[in-house]
């Protein structure tokens, strides 16, 4: 069975996500390409590759997960990785894609991550956008994991048509926690704008990583009916 996840670039002066490259996992091979239309604009702003896949016309292509992907997995050498691997709620059997999916591969040292292809059977991804949101300091100590959230779209956001906020209601007010991130929000929208019904709860919680540059980190779960 075919999975994909995502190549995302983190543009660092302005924050903003890039969706630049396709990792798919077939049953025996990896293959990796880039692809628009956000790749131009990444371009536009100063990225010019990922490092080991310099060319980016090429489809790249082998029979097991890319040595200067893998690089980016925990150390199974260190005296914590099992700890590692139970926070995402893996274990010792979890293959290199899954640990790769769970971690997102995320670094201290480059704005890269992989996450999963929007699926709107499984749709789970953390809220961005939170240092924009003054009201988190306001509800920090109410926040819960499984705490229902609800979506809203943005319609004057300034730059992204198809911004949805996050917003957490409790006590009669309602709190802006940040937002979808920008590389599911449009296939997202189209699914609200169809006006079915989803539920939205808080999956996890971690507050000032320090990997994100974000003042929460909460990753979210929505079902659709």
């Amino acid at each position: 069975m075919k999975e994909e996840l995502w190549l995302i670039w983190k543009d660092p002066i302005s924050r903003r996500r890039y969706k630049i490259g396709s990792l798919i996992k077939n049953v025996n091979s990896y293959t990796f390409s880039y692809i628009n239309p956000e790749l131009e604009a990444a371009k536009n702003v100063g990225f010019t590759y990922y490092p080991g896949f310099e060319n980016l016309e090429k489809v790249y292509e082998s029979n097991k997960l890319f040595a200067n992907i893998l690089s980016r997995l925990p150390n199974e050498t260190r005296p914590d990785y099992l700890d590692i691997l139970n926070c995402y709620n893996l274990d010792k059997d979890s293959n290199e894609f899954d640990i790769l999916k769970a971690t997102r591969g995320r670094l201290f040292t480059d704005n890269y991550e992989f996450v999963p292809a929007f699926d709107v059977g499984k749709i789970e991804f953390d809220v961005a956008g939170t240092n924009y949101c003054n009201d988190i300091n306001d509800c920090k100590e109410l926040l819960k994991v499984n705490n229902n959230l609800y979506l809203e779209h943005e319609i004057n956001n300034p730059k992204d048509a198809n911004a949805i906020k996050i917003i957490y209601k409790v006590n009669n007010k309602t709190y802006h926690l940040g937002y979808v991130p920008r590389y599911y929000s449009k296939e997202l929208l189209n699914e609200l704008n169809k006006g079915v019904k989803y539920s939205a709860m808080i999956q996890s919680l971690k507050f000032d990583s320090q990997i994100s540059d974000e003042v929460i980190t909460a990753g979210v779960k929505i079902i659709f009916d």
